[in-house]
Order: structure tokens, then sequence, then C-alpha cells
């Protein structure tokens, strides 16, 4: 790579990503096999700094590299003004985040697991339309720079869903399930026990009368909730001085029993990379510690206008968290549901955020929830939506977290119970 990089103009600087991945996968929509895909993909970006401004170009043509180099430097001259230089050498973790198991697998053997899923729902009723996927990827990536920096890794990731549609009348039903891994190690019985559990309990519907309630947000929707908190602590909304955090930093502000993590560096996590975009190492960073703000997360050009070190999270387009962990309590779901007299399991959402997170207010109307009567599962609620504020609900209402987690694609959550939940019913 010192060759593309040896005729640079003087004081300029390059860099190039790349990335090569080749995915594949089989669908069944509405019960009956859809078909296959398959695509290969060699992405190269160089990315320049010269005289203070950034500028890119990209393409997928074979040996492009110097040609895209050369167009990079040509636009540099209208390039973003920056203020950092792109990192040198650096000693970085290695991480196993790539298994064989995952390129040894066939269109047949995808096709074999999809049959299974969708066979499992049918059984509980042959009206129910479900669809399945199962796709897999492995990729490589590679990024180099001309003041040393040289890094590479490979990643393999398998995914699986399964969805259900059942009509009713006039009531339409529908929501899914997916799981995702390093490694041909999926939970597939654990995704049919989950969506024919979900399908038992919201067959029925029942009414809800609008008022504040105890709701428990499943995994999946907890990241709308968290949402404030990331943002807030993003370094790009420090710099710009419109984060409500940045004066609270080591503040005691929310409940102590909340911890929220950043951790780029999990061994076989689908979303861990042992070093960022900008070729900065990955790291743990305790983002809330027992309710008090700890960490901002930066990339080399906040870190740099908030005279701090980068913190591993570079994008490319900011500051971005890698795996999102909120540490789980010590109650199962099932004794989150039995404290509940009166209220809501939210599993669904539509039409989250439609304000502004750094200001906490979180919205959104119920695709699948859950009404909770005595402590059990009554049905399910029709034309609600749920509204919080993330900051005072995770101050002053939390009744807690479950034992369990999910990991989804970028976050590892528990579920969560809330109370004081406004509930709206139309």
């Amino acid at each position: 790579m010192g060759r593309l990089f040896e005729n640079l103009p003087e004081g300029a600087q390059a860099e190039l990503y790349r990335r090569v991945s080749r995915s594949w996968g089989v669908r069944f929509q509405n019960s009956t096999f859809e078909g296959t895909s398959e695509s290969r993909l060699d992405t190269k970006t160089v990315r320049v700094i010269q005289s203070g401004k950034l500028s890119m170009a990209s393409g997928s043509r074979p040996g492009s590299e110097a040609d895209l180099l050369r167009t990079a430097l040509e636009l540099s001259k209208y390039g973003t003004q920056v203020d950092y230089d792109f990192p040198g050498v650096a000693e970085y973790g290695e991480i196993e985040l790539a298994s064989p198991e995952v390129p040894a697998m066939d269109f047949a053997e995808m096709i074999d697991i999809c049959e299974d899923l969708i066979s499992s729902v049918l059984k509980v009723d042959p009206d129910i339309r479900a669809s399945a996927s199962v796709g897999a990827e492995e990729l490589e990536v590679s990024l180099d720079n001309s003041n040393g920096f040289s890094g590479k890794y490979s990643k393999t990731v398998l995914r699986a869903g399964l969805g259900v549609r059942y009509v009713q009348g006039d009531d339409f039903l529908r929501f899914g399930e997916s799981r995702a891994s390093w490694t041909n190690d999926l939970d597939y019985e654990g995704i049919k026990e989950e969506v024919i559990r979900l399908f038992k309990w919201a067959k029925q519907t029942v009414d809800m009368t609008a008022g504040t309630y105890p709701v428990i947000f499943a995994p999946e929707e907890v990241g709308h909730l968290t949402r404030p908190f990331i943002a807030s602590l993003n370094g790009k909304a420090v710099t710009r001085g419109i984060s409500p955090l940045e004066e609270k930093i080591g503040q005691e502000l929310l409940d102590p029993r909340v911890t929220l993590i950043d951790d780029g560096t999990v061994p076989r996590e689908v979303s861990s990379v042992p070093f960022d975009r900008e070729g900065v190492p990955t790291q743990r960073n305790v983002l809330i510690d027992k309710g008090v703000p700890k960490t901002i997360l930066t990339d080399l050009e906040t870190a740099r206008k908030l005279g701090t070190e980068s913190t591993g999270n570079g994008s490319g387009r900011g500051p971005a968290p890698h795996r999102v962990i909120l540490l789980p309590g010590d109650q199962t779901l099932e004794q989150l549901i039995a404290g509940i007299d009166l209220g809501v399991i939210v599993f669904g959402t539509m039409g989250a955020w439609t304000g502004n997170p750094l200001g906490g207010n979180v919205s959104g109307t119920i695709s699948l929830g859950l009404k909770i009567v005595n402590g059990e599962i009554a049905g399910r609620v029709k034309n609600c939506m749920f509204s919080i504020n993330s900051f005072k609900h995770f101050k002053d209402h939390l009744i807690g977290f479950s034992r369990e987690t999910k990991s989804t694609r970028g976050a590892t959550y528990p579920y969560v119970a809330l109370d004081e939940v406004v509930i709206t019913s139309g």
C-alpha cells in the first residue's frame, strides 16, 4: 500500500478503506418460497486531507485505487475544512469475529431452515401468512493510510427471521422475530417459541382506556428509549453546544440502576470491530455509570475540538456507537408482568422519534402491544400511542430491568419497565 501513497503532494495525507463482501440468502413470503439472492461487492474509498481540507472518492472497479486517489486530490480544494490528521501506527486487539460455519452454509440448508420456521406457525393456525428469511454475509475490511496505520479484519454474519401476518375481518396483525450471530448457532427454536407465544397473546384484541400506566418495553424497542442518552453523549452534539448533558458529566442524573455501555471489542458480536472507520482502536466506553453520565463518544474531529482523544467511534459521518449495552436487572420478565395490575407490554412500535431526541421526548404508535391485567396478559391493544421523557422516566419512574436480555444487530438490552407512561387511544 506504500506505493499508492509514495507520490503524494507535500503535506498531503491519504487513506484507503476497502470492503470486500459476499452476501447470500433465501426468502419465503406468504408461506411460499420467494427466491434466493447473492451478491458480491468490492468497494474502495480513498480519503485525502490536503491544505486542511478533507475530500473523498469511491468506486468498485478492480485496480482503481490510483485513479480514486487522483480524483480525491483534485476534489480537495472543494473539501470540508478539518483540523486533524489521520492516525499513525496503532496497536489494536484481535477480536474473533469470523466463523467457518457461515461460509459453509448453502441455499439448501437455508431453505430447510425457513420451511421449518414456517411450518411451526402454520401448525398453530393454518390461516397465518408467514414469512421467513435466512441470510449470510462474509466480509473483509482493510484500512491503510499514509501516516502508517494498517489494519485488517474478517467478519461473518448469519441472520434469520420469522414473520406473521394474520387477518380477522378488519383486524390486521403483523409482527416478527429475528436473530443474528457470527456463526451458525442461531436459536431457531427460540425464534419459533417467541413468535408462537406472541401470536397466542395477540390474537385476541381488548380495549384500552387512555391514561398513565406502567409499561414494559421489549428489548427491540428499548433503543428508542435510550436514544436521548446516546444523542446527548455524542461528541458532535457537544461540540455544537446543543447537548443537554454537556455540563452534567459526573453528576447523578438517572436512577442508579442505569448503566449504559458502548463496547466495540466484544468477541463474536456482529457489530464489534477491532478499529473504527478512521483507524482508531475500539474500546469499552462506559457512557452512564450507575445513573451518572461519564463518557462522550468522539471521533478524530470531535476529539480535537474537545481537546481529548478519540474513543474509537469514528464512522465517517461523526461519532457512532458500536454495541450499546444496558446492564440487566434481577427480575424475570414474568416477575415484571406479575407486578403490574393494569398496564401494557410493548413489542412493536411505528413512527417513534417524531421529535427531538436531545429533549428526551419519545413517542410513537404501538403496533404490537399487550394489555396486562392483574399480572397476566389479557390480549392485544389497538390504536394506541405511548409517550415518555427518557431523562425524567429513567430518573423518577423506573420500575426495573429484566434479567433476560436480547441482542440485536447493534445493541443488547433487557426488558425495561417504566411507570407513569402516557397511553393515548383513538
